[in-house]
């Protein structure tokens, strides 16, 4: 007979919020059909995450990044955390018999926190679809127009918030299509969830 932990959580949905509480990024544990109402049930866990930081922080002390126990609805548990740059994340949980540590929830989140700031930090990321490399060849050569005025093949490129950004700026798309972020919250929900 095999001696294997059960593990009592069992991740239903994860939502990434920005700052103004748009949502970032939105997984369901559960099968993509369930990711919208996961998406209004986390969102509806904005309000208290907003009542924790103004009960929990002073002008000299920022609240805890873990906002704890939020609510239950619907046979699950929301959490919340909250990271320096002001990103919201909410996870749930499905309610079990067994009891749940905050450990275990922080521990998650800091994975969580941690895989977001890989995948935002990526260099690569903060270019634009229509960047074009040119060839190092190609760089210096020159042509002449009509008038016989000659116009270098030179792209300009705007260095004015190219590689630097605040949460602010972080798009949908840089989570969803990271295809590393998105098979490594697959892994965290599969080996929560057995």
């Amino acid at each position: 007979m095999e001696n294997r932990i059960i593990n009592p959580l069992h991740l239903t949905s994860l939502t990434i919020l920005s700052p103004t509480n748009s949502p970032l990024y939105v997984h369901s544990f559960t099968g993509s059909e369930d990711e919208l109402r996961h998406y209004h049930l986390s969102h509806a866990a904005v309000d208290v995450i907003e009542e924790r930081i103004v009960m929990t922080s002073t002008p000299t002390k920022p609240a805890e990044s873990y906002l704890g126990l939020l609510f239950c609805m619907e046979d699950m548990a929301f959490y919340g955390f909250q990271t320096i740059t002001k990103l919201r994340m909410v996870l749930s949980i499905a309610l079990v018999d067994a009891m749940i540590k905050d450990s275990d929830i922080v521990a998650i989140f800091r994975s969580i926190h941690n895989l977001l700031l890989k995948t935002i930090t990526n260099p690569f990321l903060s270019l634009s679809n229509s960047f074009q490399a040119i060839p190092e060849n190609l760089k210096n050569i020159e042509i002449e127009n009509k008038n016989e005025n000659k116009i270098s093949n030179k792209s300009i490129i705007s260095n004015s918030k190219m590689f630097s950004f605040g949460p602010e700026d972080i798009k949908i798309e840089w989570l969803k299509n990271s295809l590393n972020f998105n098979k490594s919250i697959n892994k965290i929900g599969e080996m929560l969830n057995g």
